[in-house]
């Protein structure tokens, strides 16, 4: 599971690529229909959740310091496909 930083005062955007998985799926039709993300434990703020082509994106705020989540994006496809990834998410003071 990839790691990446956020710092208390830091309101970040971070993304998902989908085109690989978009691919492997043998129909270069199908597109993202729907994208959610979820962090937990709960506590920061997702906002401002977009899908641009295969790339999702969310802007992730107010972490706590000191504090690990797990973050994770779940999409649906227009042909029905779900997939889920997942990153861990450390809040330090940078």
């Amino acid at each position: 599971m990839p790691y990446r930083l956020i710092d208390p005062d830091e309101t970040l955007d971070y993304a998902c690529d989908w085109g690989p998985f978009l691919s492997d799926g043998g129909s270069p039709s199908d597109t993202i229909q729907n994208s959610v993300w979820f962090a937990d434990p709960a506590g920061p703020v997702l906002s401002g959740a977009a899908i641009s082509g295969p790339v999702t994106r969310v802007f992730i705020s107010d972490a706590q310091a000191g504090q690990v989540y797990r973050l994770t994006n779940t999409v649906t496809t227009i042909l029905g496909r779900t997939a889920e990834r997942s990153w861990t998410l450390r809040c330090e003071n940078r």
